[in-house]
């Protein structure tokens, strides 16, 4: 099954606090272009997840205006400073297929958590702003899947 793992668009350097900081207009068009443009290759999704921070859920919103009947959801757990180890545990816990679901992240969290994923402990992944990796996953599970490709917006 594919998971796709995001970090959020390029954002405005401050805002009172790291929770509300808003994605800037380049980070919201990049998103758009780099997600229409994986739609028109065929990429098909199932859900969006993603983190309660403004700037994820201003990404989010721009990958589901592209996939219309996909359905989005807020998950607390995929904060930047989340623990990589919970987020696959509670992957793991969910009812049902992970195929074609979407997480809207943060750095350091997205790079640790694919890394954990595909490479095992200690692994990171590079991720520039809104960059999405695309997971081969078998398992949710240390090690438990591959890195099929990476994807960062045009700049």
């Amino acid at each position: 099954m594919r998971l796709y793992i995001v970090r959020h668009g390029e954002a405005h350097a401050s805002a009172p606090s790291d929770e509300l900081r808003c994605l800037t207009e380049r980070g919201e068009r990049e998103v758009a272009v780099l997600w229409r443009q994986l739609k028109a290759e065929g990429i098909e999704i199932s859900e969006v997840v993603a983190s309660p921070y403004v700037r994820a859920q201003q990404t989010a919103a721009q990958i589901a205006e592209c996939y219309p009947n996909v359905s989005q959801h807020t998950c607390s757990l995929i904060t930047p400073d989340d623990s990589p180890e919970n987020v696959i545990e509670w992957l793991a816990s969910r009812k049902g297929s992970l195929d074609g679901w979407v997480l809207v992240s943060h750095m350091p969290l997205v790079a640790a958590l694919t890394g954990l994923i595909t490479e095992g402990i200690g692994s990171r992944a590079a991720f520039a702003v809104g960059t999405v990796a695309c997971i081969d996953l078998e398992v949710p599970c240390v090690g438990g899947g591959r890195l099929l490709w990476q994807r960062s917006p045009v700049r």
